[in-house]
């Protein structure tokens, strides 16, 4: 009955549905990344408790000041490595799902053009 009406119409809902798909899309990009960073968490913290266990058994049986002084300075190293390896990991989670998240948002916000010029 009104031509212009339902050419807006279908504009509307392909414009609508273009934003639906990219919102779950980038969502669940978001949702793996969070997994990835929480699986990587949950391991950091159970490494650290078992260094933090051994070390303290270590500790216990140091027989002199000076032995005690030399187990603690050789284990300040490999918790190092390991702070350093934590936040080498974690940023490389980071950048890969904003990555992701761009690249996501980039595609659809091509197809949803695509989609409103041709409706």
């Amino acid at each position: 009955m009104f031509p212009l009406l339902e050419s807006m119409s279908t504009m509307m809902k392909a414009g609508y549905e273009a934003q639906l798909a990219a919102m779950a899309q980038i969502t669940r990009t978001a949702v793996d990344g969070m997994e990835k960073a929480i699986n990587l968490n949950l391991s950091a913290a159970k490494t650290t408790l078992e260094a933090s266990l051994n070390s303290s058994q270590q500790m216990m049986s140091a027989a002199t000041p000076q032995e005690w002084l030399l187990l603690r300075s050789a284990q300040v190293r490999p918790a190092v490595d390991g702070a350093l390896h934590y936040g080498h990991h974690m940023a490389d989670i980071v950048s890969c799902t904003q990555a992701e998240i761009a690249g996501v948002a980039a595609a659809h916000a091509a197809n949803a053009s695509r989609k409103i010029t041709a409706a």
